[in-house]
């Protein structure tokens, strides 16, 4: 599928700026994992862009759903009669998940 031909990059604009100010930005545009133009061109137009504390917890919560699929596919080899995993098992782990990303959240609230 063609690209729109109005949304087609094609513009350069070219910033003058200081070393501190150009580190600045390149390190906030690798906090949200965006490139330097993404970050630039979103906070030019007063987009929304992500904090650190949300792109972290983001990371966190695919952990923990890469680790929910490998805790489902152990459970589809048991056998039918094997006994169930014990929820107070997956109630633990499920807390410590949640405190996690609440220690990131609180950590990006601060920074």
């Amino acid at each position: 599928m063609l690209k729109n031909r109005a949304a087609i990059k094609s513009v350069a604009i070219y910033l003058r700026m200081t070393a501190k100010d150009k580190a600045a930005i390149e390190e906030r545009a690798k906090e949200r994992k965006m490139t330097v133009t993404e970050y630039l061109t979103r906070t030019g137009l007063a987009r929304l862009t992500r904090q650190r504390a949300d792109v972290d917890a983001i990371h966190q919560l695919r952990l923990c759903v890469e680790e929910l699929k490998g805790i489902h596919r152990a459970l589809q080899l048991l056998p039918t009669e094997a006994p169930m995993i014990d929820p107070a098992t997956l109630e633990q782990t499920m807390q410590e998940i949640c405190a996690a990303i609440q220690r990131i959240w609180r950590k990006g609230e601060r920074g």
